[in-house]
């Protein structure tokens, strides 16, 4: 009887314990709407003709058999597989953190592409996200033109290139506004911010001039970054005034307060979201009214010793 009775139980506790346990495994096996891809990165660096692919899984679940994106073009020319990995190699950053991530070389043609991340379970189950890539030629920000503005304080002003002087005189103050100019074939979009820096170097300097004789000058800051006015094609135009340097521009004293010969240097950082930096020079030269040739054309009034009498 006693051993009857400890078999019984005995088949009983093991019968619970399978029970026990399907059920876990039942509760700790994901549904299709437990799992999913929170996060799916596909970086193509045409550079070096890398894919970065990261595929972030959410809730954090331990039973991952494998992840992979799959890689193909419609007409099925190209079809490849990649394989993810989280523990910190081949592009992974973090071990053990449910990003699985690699970096991959594969040159690819420009065209569009389909990829599927795909995350399979240790019992098969299987979860992906799909998205599109188009892969397009990148190009150079090239430099098409940068205008100088000057104005005065009545209001009147011209614009100019750097082959024309800007021109000071004894008494009237003027503004100092300019644009650039730049194609992008790629659009506006890859044009992420364009800012400026300014080297002064007066050959002579008398008053208060900012810069000493002969000493080189240079000026950057946080506020000199450009405003972006128009587009027109693939061409963007982009101007000086902005949310700190305001209109009609920045305040040229005249000779009685900086008595100055010389040129300074602008130079023009155009951020590209592809290439980076890319960087434009230019010139322009400042001189007092007595030398060289002064517009006459433009601004006769503010220098008659040069013009003479002006026509209406």
């Amino acid at each position: 009887m006693f051993n009857n009775s400890f078999f019984i139980n005995n088949k009983a506790i093991t019968l619970f314990i399978l029970l026990l346990c399907s059920c876990v495994s039942k509760i700790q096996e994901p549904s299709k709407s437990d799992i999913s891809i929170k996060n799916f990165v596909a970086d193509y660096n045409q550079l070096d003709s890398t894919y970065f692919f990261q595929v972030e899984i959410s809730p954090d679940y331990e039973n991952i058999e494998s992840v992979w994106i799959s890689l193909s073009n419609e007409d099925k020319t190209i079809d490849t597989t990649f394989f993810l990995n989280d523990s910190a190699h081949s592009g992974d950053q973090i071990m053990m953190n449910n990003t699985y991530s690699g970096i991959f070389y594969i040159p690819l043609p420009f065209m569009d592409y389909q990829l599927n991340a795909v995350i399979q379970t240790q019992s098969g189950l299987q979860f992906s996200n799909e998205k599109n890539i188009l892969i397009q030629e990148q190009f150079y920000p090239q430099l098409v033109d940068i205008i100088f503005q000057k104005k005065y304080v009545d209001g009147s002003g011209y614009e100019f290139r750097n082959n024309t002087p800007y021109f000071v005189n004894n008494e009237d103050t003027s503004y100092l506004n300019f644009q650039i100019k730049i194609k992008d074939l790629n659009g506006k979009e890859n044009i992420q911010s364009i800012r400026y820096e300014t080297v002064t170097l007066w050959n002579y300097a008398i008053g208060d001039c900012g810069c000493p004789e002969g000493q080189t000058c240079s000026f950057s800051s946080p506020t000199f970054y450009m405003t972006y006015l128009t587009s027109s094609d693939s061409t963007v135009t982009y101007e000086a005034i902005n949310n700190y340097i305001k209109e009609p521009g920045f305040l040229i004293n005249p000779t009685s307060v900086c008595d100055r010969f010389g040129v300074i240097t602008f130079s023009f950082i155009v951020f590209d979201s592809y290439f980076g930096p890319q960087t434009f020079v230019e010139e322009l030269l400042f001189s007092p009214c007595n030398e060289g040739a002064w517009n006459c054309e433009e601004d006769c009034e503010y220098c008659p010793s040069v013009c003479g009498e002006c026509s209406e």
